[in-house]
C-alpha cells in the first residue's frame, strides 16, 4: 500500500497556542506558548505554571499536565494553565539568551566567565511579572494567588534567586537540576536573609549528575547533587515544612526534567 504525501500533516499540540513578544523590559524577543485546560475555569481561576526554556520544556510539561489532570483525584494534578517562555525562534535553546536572562551577574568561577553577556535576571523577571503573565491571563481566567515558576539548570538557578530575593513573586518554585555553582554565595546570602513565605519549593536533581557521570568531569566538579541537598537543608531550616528535595536515582541532567515535571505540577496544584 502506498501513501501519497497528502496523507501526512504537521502534528499540532492539543490545546496549545503560541505568539512572539518583544519585551518592553529588555527589548528582546520571546516566544510565549500557552496551554489552556478544556472547560470553564473555577471561580477563582485556573492555577498557572510558568515554564522557562519553553522551547525545550513546554511540550513536555503541557502534555504531562493534560494527561494527569484528566484524573486529578488519582494523580494530584488539577487542570492548570501552562505558559512556556522561550527564545523568539523555534530552536529548543538559545545559550546566549539563557546566560543573559537567568543570571543576576557573572559566575563566581573564572573558568565560566566571559563567554556570554550576563546580569539580565532583574529585567527578565520584570518581563515575566509585568508582561508575560498578564498576556497569558488575558486569554483565560487565572488565579493570581496560584502562579508558580519552574526552571531547569541555569533557569533553576534563576528560580532560586527569585525565591531568595523576591519570595512572594510566585506561589511556588520548582528548581530542577539548578546551576547552584553559578554563584552559590549569592544564594546562601539570600537564604540567610529569607523571611517567612507561604511559597512551596521543590528542588530536584538526578543522581547520575554527580559521580555516576565519569565522562562529564565538569559537572562532577560542580557537585550537582551535593549542592542541591545542602541548599535544601538550609532552606528547610528557614522555611520548615515548605521545602521538598528529590534526588532521582536513575536520571541525568537531561532526563530528570520529565520525571520532575510531575512533581512540579503537583506542587503547583498544592499551592
Amino acid at each position: 500500500m502506498s501513501l501519497s504525501p497528502q496523507s501526512w500533516s504537521p502534528f499540532v499540540l492539543p490545546r496549545a497556542t503560541t505568539r512572539l513578544v518583544t519585551a518592553a523590559a529588555n527589548g528582546h524577543a520571546y516566544r510565549l506558548s500557552l496551554s489552556v485546560p478544556k472547560g470553564a475555569p473555577p471561580e477563582a481561576g485556573f492555577p498557572m505554571l510558568l515554564v522557562l526554556d519553553g522551547g525545550a520544556l513546554f511540550p513536555t510539561v503541557a502534555e504531562t499536565e493534560r494527561r494527569l489532570s484528566h484524573r486529578s483525584e488519582v494523580t494530584g494534578v488539577e487542570p492548570m494553565v501552562i505558559v512556556g517562555v522561550g527564545p523568539g525562534h523555534t530552536e529548543m535553546y538559545d545559550t546566549a539568551q539563557r546566560h543573559r536572562d537567568f543570571t543576576p551577574g557573572p559566575p563566581l568561577l573564572a573558568e565560566d566567565a566571559g563567554r556570554f553577556e550576563t546580569g539580565g535576571a532583574e529585567a527578565f523577571l520584570a518581563f515575566l511579572l509585568d508582561e508575560a503573565i498578564p498576556l497569558a491571563a488575558g486569554q483565560v481566567r487565572v488565579d493570581p494567588a496560584r502562579i508558580s515558576l519552574m526552571g531547569h539548570s541555569l533557569a533553576g538557578y534563576f528560580a532560586l534567586d527569585v525565591l531568595t530575593r523576591r519570595p512572594d513573586a510566585f506561589a511556588a518554585y520548582a528548581a530542577v537540576s539548578p546551576s547552584i555553582w553559578w554563584n552559590p554565595e549569592r544564594l546562601l546570602e539570600g537564604v540567610a536573609g529569607l523571611q517567612e513565605t507561604p511559597a512551596g519549593v521543590l528542588l530536584a536533581v538526578g543522581r547520575r549528575e554527580q559521580n555516576d557521570a565519569p565522562a562529564d568531569e565538569r559537572r562532577n566538579r560542580r557537585r550537582m547533587v551535593d549542592a542541591v541537598e545542602d541548599l535544601g537543608a538550609r532552606l528547610s531550616a528557614r522555611l520548615p515544612g515548605r521545602i521538598r528535595v528529590e534526588v532521582f536515582p536513575d536520571e541525568d541532567h537531561a532526563s530528570v526534567v520529565s520525571v520532575a515535571a510531575v512533581r512540579a505540577l503537583r506542587l503547583a496544584t498544592a499551592t
